[in-house]
């Protein structure tokens, strides 16, 4: 037997006081200056979007750590490969969805050994993803804040 559905023209509506009917707090962070940069403009489209700011690079913290009292619903992880990596973070399982996004250049070949820190990033991610689209990050950072 084979059912077929259409669920088109019946727009949702989200659910008073239920959790996941509300927009969720997204934490970004980059690794790297141009992961940085890239980054940075998300955090002036939406109030739910948190971003730290710089930290010290010798202080271990969980990715989802609170910022500023607020925890986060998700974790993105944004790195430019072949950038400096200096990641401040545990690199173990979060609370919180995490995603690790590697912005490779176009036609770019990998050379050389892979990052350890890099390594158990990918190894705990509930989401990994290799992409030379710089758009898809503010796709992903839209999708999980709204």
């Amino acid at each position: 037997m084979i059912v077929q559905s259409f669920l088109g023209g019946r727009p949702g509506q989200r659910i008073e006081d239920y959790r996941n009917s509300e927009p969720r707090y997204v934490k970004v962070l980059a690794i790297g200056k141009s992961a940085e940069s890239l980054i940075a403009e998300f955090n002036r489209k939406r109030d739910n979007i948190l971003t730290t700011g710089p930290l010290d690079p010798d202080r271990r913290q969980p990715m989802d750590e609170p910022v500023n009292g607020i925890r986060p619903n998700a974790v993105i992880v944004v790195y430019q490969k072949g950038e400096d990596v200096r990641f401040p973070f545990q690199t173990e399982r979060t609370a919180s969805m995490l995603s690790f996004v590697v912005l490779e250049e176009p036609d770019a070949r990998s050379y050389g050994e892979p990052n350890k820190t890099l390594m158990a990033i990918q190894k705990v991610a509930d989401l990994f993803v290799t992409t030379s689209d710089q758009e898809f990050v503010g796709e992903l950072i839209e999708n999980l804040a709204s």
